[in-house]
């Protein structure tokens, strides 16, 4: 039988994917292979203040965060896909702006009820400024412009 609460150790072990192992590297796996990027954000002027996340951690973190359906998770891999195939020369130098763009913007379309903005800055754990979570938004969307339409 299981110890009472009062005698089992205190420590905990802490899951740095927070149960999402297997979808963020997965997602890792099909962003890096198809954008041929790395699974670390580029170093910028920012980033002395920012730590690095290695990118199946920024997908896990952004998971846990929004509890969003895995049909949002898969519809944003998708989405991705779709860009890679109306622009193929298109690479990225960072996976974390692919996953977090199309995740964002897959959520904003297939749920009622989504997240704002600076909600979106936050789960990205502040590698993005409100400002240029804004951008996202506005711009994403011209190059996903038909990706949305999945054909049965």
């Amino acid at each position: 039988p299981p110890k009472p609460e009062s005698t089992q150790p205190t420590t905990r072990h802490s899951d740095p994917f927070y149960g999402h192992e297997w979808a963020s590297h997965l997602c890792m796996r099909f962003i890096t292979h198809l954008f041929t990027c790395p699974e670390y954000p580029p170093l910028s002027s920012n980033s002395q203040s920012i730590p690095l996340h290695h990118l199946p951690h920024f997908i896990a973190y952004a998971l846990h965060c929004t509890k969003l359906h895995t049909l949002v998770t898969f519809t944003a891999l998708i989405l991705l896909q779709r860009l890679k195939e109306h622009f193929p020369t298109t690479w990225g130098s960072s996976g974390h702006h692919l996953f977090i763009s199309a995740f964002m913007l897959t959520s904003k379309v297939i749920c009622d009820d989504t997240y704002s903005n600076k909600s979106w800055s936050i789960v990205a754990q502040g590698m993005f400024q409100l400002q240029e979570i804004n951008q996202i938004t506005s711009r994403f969307p011209i190059y996903a412009h038909s990706s949305f339409y999945i054909h049965t």
